[in-house]
């Protein structure tokens, strides 16, 4: 078994890399039959989710946790995820800070500030390529792979597949 396939199947808030595991707060909402991360004042629907993993109805209308890791965000101006299909979700925020690495960039973003009550705004860490034009204070649109998506319950006890 692959080390990819383990950290995959067993992925946990505490699965080791650099950068880390994005770990955000939402609310996992249904409107007409389809499943609606409501992600920081941001609404992301995530059509077949519901039926794709059914063990998520029960946490229909509570807080929960998303995980995203860094690889699976990508500059949606330059492409879209390798394979996604019509599963990608978007989040827009403002470029804070860029790292090269290698042919690829590490790129801190400040998501966009919908209605956050207050709520300290959250940073998420994406790889993207290199030939992304993310630069520091900059609007910018990341795609991720809805399949890619981690969530967690209360107590951050990961939602089995």
């Amino acid at each position: 078994m692959s080390v990819s396939t383990v950290l995959d199947r067993d992925a946990g808030p505490l699965v080791a890399g650099e950068p880390r595991i994005n770990l955000l707060p939402a609310m996992l909402c249904e409107r007409l039959g389809t499943a609606v991360l409501a992600l920081h004042g941001q609404q992301l629907p995530v059509p077949g989710l519901l039926r794709q993993r059914p063990s998520l109805r029960r946490h229909v209308g509570r807080p929960i946790v998303v995980g995203v890791r860094p690889e699976h965000l990508q500059d949606a101006v330059v492409g879209r995820p390798a394979g996604a299909g019509p599963a990608v979700l978007v989040l827009h925020g403002v470029v804070r800070q860029v790292r090269p690495a290698g042919a690829e960039r590490i790129v801190y973003v400040e998501l966009a500030d919908v209605d956050s009550g207050g709520v300290p705004v959250p940073t998420v860490v994406a790889r993207v390529s290199g030939r992304s034009g993310a630069a520091p204070d900059a609007p910018i649109m990341l795609a991720v792979d809805a399949r890619h998506l981690m969530v967690f319950g209360a107590g951050r006890v990961p939602v089995p597949r």
